[in-house]
């Protein structure tokens, strides 16, 4: 019965250690909240974003906004008087702030798009690096959907940290040594840094962050608004 009890006792103590950890990223953004100061939300916006990178985590954030009004949440581009195109040219959008004007971002979120126009800003676009390093040294959290993993990497931000992004793009990601790379996961989370694998995989971790700073209760009403499965497992994808 003794050693039953130890166990008992170690595993609520491992637990409550785990626990911690996980809140531990959240903690400045729960201070905000119990202050009832908004959080600033900011989503990166650039020309031929991944529209589902980007929209997914904006729905999940405004509608957790509707039910507890807890964010200020934005859209942010080089420039906020031009107009970004998105899938194609389809879908053209415009930001709230430019680089220039933004509010410092308590969770600065930043989606993907195809390798190439990751590529093509790699190559000429050093002021986006140069803005999110800026947002990144005074967030809560940043966050990364799909390839915009690439993005944080080529920003030096993922050195040293546990990451992952879209199974096509995971060759790409792996050309920095300094990251561990996860794979088969749907997202990870490494100290304040959250990415996400892919696409819809932007809804996960969105609705991750919700749980962590709403509870789950509000997370989980979210995912049945949305008729989006939590707890489907990644099986599909072998």
């Amino acid at each position: 019965m003794k050693s039953v009890k130890t166990l008992i006792v170690l595993a609520s103590i491992l637990g409550s250690a785990v626990a911690g950890q996980a809140q531990s990223s959240v903690t400045p953004l729960l201070e905000m909240k119990k202050e009832k100061k908004k959080i600033n939300v900011a989503f990166l916006i650039y020309d031929q974003v991944e529209a589902m990178d980007l929209n997914g985590p904006i729905d999940v954030f405004t509608k957790a906004n509707v039910i507890d009004p807890s964010y200020h949440l934005y859209t942010v581009s080089a420039s906020s008087k031009h107009s970004v195109a998105s899938e194609g040219g389809t879908v053209r959008m415009q930001s709230t702030y430019s680089f220039e004007n933004a509010p410092q971002a308590d969770i600065l979120i930043v989606p993907g798009a195809a390798p190439e126009v990751i590529i093509s800003i790699v190559n000429n676009q050093p002021e986006l690096f140069k803005w999110i390093n800026k947002q990144n040294e005074r967030t809560k959290l940043t966050m990364s959907v799909c390839t915009g993993a690439l993005l944080l990497s080529n920003a030096g931000i993922l050195d040293g940290k546990k990451a992952t992004t879209h199974y096509l793009a995971l060759d790409q990601l792996k050309q920095n040594p300094k990251i561990q790379i996860v794979e088969k996961v749907r997202f990870v989370e490494d100290g304040k840094l959250l990415t996400a694998a892919g696409i819809t995989s932007g809804l996960d971790s969105s609705l991750h962050l919700i749980e962590l700073i709403n509870g789950k209760g509000i997370a989980d009403q979210i995912g049945k608004i949305m008729i989006y499965n939590r707890n489907g497992d990644l099986s599909f994808m072998e």
